[in-house]
């Protein structure tokens, strides 16, 4: 088991690291009223790989701690539910309300932009869930850095 979960904190790292360059990222894109369609879909694009590297860390977690993946198709809003949520005797909540809320939205949006073919995008809009998912971002670090210290401690036992 100690081997499986540091593999799972390396791999959670390394999806750390992607959303860190994708928030980075966004936050250099210049998302006015006067924004190309171009820009805003770089936005969306980032957005929508941000949302990616969480949703791989909480896949990743389901899989290996929880034991697998919620089905159905709601499935991606409920995996966000199940990891604000400390299960007895196998793992702490991953996510705080919070969290779950804001990521709920950059996920709606996720939803939206891999549906919305002929629509164009917001710039406004666009703004406002940068905003939501920077504000958010240092308290889903801190969260997955707890997390992460509560699988190095389950490993060394």
């Amino acid at each position: 088991m100690n081997a499986a979960l540091q593999r799972l904190r390396a791999e959670i790292k390394f999806d750390r690291a992607a959303l860190r360059k994708r928030l980075d990222e966004l936050e250099t894109i210049p998302l006015d009223a006067n924004a190309s369609a171009a820009t805003g879909a770089q936005a969306a694009v980032a957005l929508h790989h941000a949302y990616g590297a969480v949703e791989s860390i909480l896949e990743r977690i389901a899989r290996s701690i929880d034991g697998d993946l919620p089905m159905g198709p709601d499935w991606h809003q409920a995996l966000l539910h199940t990891m604000g949520l400390e299960i007895d005797g196998v793992r702490p909540a991953v996510l705080s309300r919070d969290s779950v809320a804001g990521l709920r939205q950059i996920l709606s949006f996720r939803h939206f932009f891999r549906h919305a073919y002929a629509v164009e995008l917001d710039p406004a809009r666009l703004a406002d869930l940068r905003q939501v998912l920077v504000e958010s971002a240092p308290r889903l670090d801190a969260e997955l850095t707890a997390f992460d210290a509560f699988l190095a401690q389950v490993a060394a036992t």
